[in-house]
């Protein structure tokens, strides 16, 4: 029995694997991708301390400076050197990010909405592939699942082993590598593979079920509908610091991270207090002509299965404790791909270790699921340039790709180059684990037999 699971877990992690740890690959820097945006663009960077500016002021300074635009949303900075980042529709693009220095309201630059965090989170979510591709990333859950109860039960005892320090080198130093990492990486696969079943779950609730995508809003896709404003529209608008001012009166608790602007409604959102939860889990809709209260939400106000569905998120990607819970999920993201890469590589060691004939020892479906796999990955290329063309500027009939900062298309170029590298190598030692064991020889023939096993070279001999 214990060789049965073991075949499943290994089974698992190959058939599966590659596409497996792109999906990982990629969800780990997604967990810091607005950091690596931080870093990488200027105009995000400014020094921290100083007073800072009303969310009013941020959006007059930003009207100001670019007359033709319509602001649809307002973000806080995220760390005390973060510019806060307004939201706005160009006559000629839309979703575009302005960077504004928090404390002098000055507007540092403008780039396009299609950043780091944008790139690594669609891939992430659905590999660009519309439709089919949210459940094909959410299927991998279950594989993760699985493949974590199958190590569980075949490695016996090993809820004494998280203090077992590998010994000896080569193969076997790898994989106890690979069994001490997979151990210890136990609650964060738990936290990956329940999240992501349950993102399956959700998809095929909405789309097979009731159709509903969240728990307030307008239209069908709603379990509540939010009133519309009923103001006459010849009234004009309140400044944005009244509007503030208003939902400060009636959420005196809501710590304002994001305000969303509509024709006719102003939307708050942030953090009140409640427990692993996103900023949407509290909102406040305000007309934005009488300041009159439209709709009001808190976490207390969801069923179970809502209150759930917005804790999913900060679990899965690690962003409820700041910059100290994403960098744990960070470095356990890159454990996590780890793992996958060195059941692979052990995988082929076995391989070349037991096939006569390779063809043989190989698990059925090998060469189809990396055939599939590459297929899938391929076809997200262009599925991924037209996202990216849909952020870029209208020119004539249709629209070009936006202009990235320099450093964000360095580092998706940089990724890019270096994952198709681990992926190639990755269907290579598949294909063709056979180099391995010849690899092995030729270092054993090319050393002389006495020295390798540890005995002293001859007297009198250099």
């Amino acid at each position: 029995m214990t060789r049965v699971w073991f075949r499943v877990h290994s089974f698992t992690g190959v058939i599966t694997g590659l596409l497996l740890f792109v999906i990982c690959w990629s969800g780990t820097f997604a967990v810091l991708s607005n950091e690596f945006d931080w870093l990488v663009t200027p105009e995000a960077r400014v020094e921290s301390g100083g007073r800072v500016q009303s969310w009013g002021v941020l959006t007059e300074a930003v009207q100001a400076a670019y007359p033709d635009a319509t602001i649809r949303g307002l973000s806080a900075p995220l760390y005390p050197a973060s510019a806060a980042q307004v939201r706005i529709n160009l006559p000629a693009q839309r979703l575009v990010w302005v960077y504004v220095d928090p404390s002098t309201a000055e507007v540092r630059g403008a780039r396009s909405y299609f950043n780091l965090q944008r790139f690594f989170r669609s891939f992430h979510m659905n590999l660009f592939l519309p439709e089919v591709g949210l459940y094909l990333v959410s299927l991998f859950g279950v594989t993760m699942l699985v493949s974590l109860v199958a190590a569980l039960v075949f490695y016996k005892r090993w809820w004494r082993r998280f203090f077992k320090l590998p010994r000896g080198r080569g193969r076997a130093f790898w994989s106890e590598t690979h069994k001490l990492a997979g151990l210890w990486s136990v609650w964060f696969l738990l936290v990956i593979g329940v999240t992501g079943v349950w993102y399956l779950f959700e998809i095929a609730r909405v789309d097979f079920g009731d159709g509903k995508v969240r728990f307030a809003g307008s239209g069908d896709f709603a379990v509540h509908s939010i009133p519309a404003a009923t103001s006459d529209p010849a009234l004009p608008l309140l400044p944005l610091d009244a509007l503030v001012e208003r939902a400060a009166e009636l959420r005196p608790d809501l710590a304002i991270r994001h305000i969303f602007l509509t024709e006719d409604t102003a939307i708050f959102q942030g953090q009140a207090g409640y427990l692993l939860v996103r900023d949407r889990a509290n909102q406040l809709h305000l007309d934005r002509r009488t300041g009159a209260l439209l709709f009001e939400q808190t976490p207390n106000d969801y069923s179970l299965y809502w209150r759930w569905s917005d804790t999913a998120d900060p679990l899965h990607f690690g962003d409820f404790g700041g910059l100290w819970s994403k960098g744990i999920w960070f470095i356990f993201g890159l454990l996590l791909s780890g793992l996958i890469l060195t059941g692979t590589w052990l995988h082929a060691h076995r391989l070349a270790r037991e096939a006569g004939n390779r063809a043989r020892h190989r698990w059925p479906g090998t060469a189809a699921a990396l055939a599939v796999s590459l297929l899938v990955l391929a076809a997200s290329v262009p599925f991924g340039l037209i996202e990216a063309r849909g952020y870029g500027p209208l020119v004539g009939d249709g629209r070009q790709f936006p202009e990235l900062a320099p450093g964000v298309a360095a580092v998706i170029a940089g990724w890019i180059a270096l994952t198709l590298a681990i992926l190639a190598a990755w269907a290579f030692l598949l294909w063709r684990p056979d180099v391995l064991q010849t690899a092995k020889a030729r270092g054993a023939q090319s050393s002389p037999k006495d020295i390798t096993a540890g005995a002293q070279p001859p007297r009198g001999r250099i």
